[in-house]
């Protein structure tokens, strides 16, 4: 049978009409204005008014009759679309965060797979739209506060996406073309810490975020986030965190606040 584009966008937009004919407009400007609270909230890191927005809307038929329109017979389907929708929208939202690009890959991916591959009793049971809230609000908490400059910004992406490698002071000085005294004197003025802290501080972070979500090895994570001795990747975490990376995973598991 011989494929009609035309055909299948008359038909498509024949759907469309029917559909939304099903949603009043005071729906549609209703979800949308819940959606924009929700990621002001999230965004903020407020994670208890997030829930009470995202509580409203659930409470209320009337602000997702499109997606119930959509998928009318299968209530497991709705949850783990609504999901990604959700993962999707907050992802996207914290872009333009001082949240290092890394975190927000590995939680958004993380909860990706979750909801196409976890059982549906499993995301129920877990609260899965509160958990992925709760995962952004958590990120967005930590790095709260006023957005770096341009080229700061360009330095700590540089810095994260070569986290797993032997960095230097000369060698990001070298990448961007800057002396070391300048990388170091503006790093300190935005982020309050020299050029090694900020190394030191993010491959923490990382492996915080690698411990909260994911099955790796204690090893495996040391290794990711750029020190090929465990033992002394442990000191380090110790020395910051004051617990060793066993415990802290043991203590929060997957679990953010």
């Amino acid at each position: 049978m011989k494929y009609d584009a035309d055909s299948f966008r008359a038909e498509n937009q024949q759907e469309i009409i029917r559909r939304e004919a099903m949603i009043s407009q005071e729906s549609v400007f209703r979800r949308y204005a819940l959606e924009k609270k929700l990621i002001s909230h999230v965004t903020a890191g407020n994670y208890e008014q997030a829930i009470r927005v995202l509580d409203s809307f659930s409470d209320n038929p009337d602000d997702y009759a499109d997606l119930i329109a959509r998928i009318p017979n299968d209530p497991a389907r709705r949850l783990r679309y609504f999901g990604s929708l959700l993962n999707t929208m907050l992802r996207v939202s914290l872009l333009s965060s001082q949240i290092p690009v890394m975190h927000i890959h590995i939680v958004a991916t993380h909860f990706g797979i979750l909801l196409e591959d976890a059982p549906i009793e499993y995301l129920r049971e877990e609260h899965i739209l509160h958990r992925i809230i709760e995962a952004y609000c958590y990120y967005a908490g930590e790095f709260n506060g006023t957005p770096y400059s341009d080229t700061v910004s360009k330095i700590t992406d540089y810095i994260i996406f070569h986290i797993n490698e032997d960095l230097s002071l000369h060698q990001i000085a070298e990448a961007f073309h800057f002396s070391p005294a300048y990388v170091n004197r503006i790093l300190k003025k935005e982020t309050g810490c020299t050029t090694i802290q900020y190394i030191k501080r993010s491959r923490i972070f990382l492996s915080k975020t690698l411990l909260h979500f994911g099955d790796l090895t204690i090893t495996d994570i040391a290794v990711s986030v750029g020190y090929s001795d465990c033992n002394y990747f442990c000191r380090v975490f110790k020395q910051l965190e004051g617990i060793s990376p066993m415990q802290f995973r043991q203590i929060h598991g997957e679990r953010i606040l």
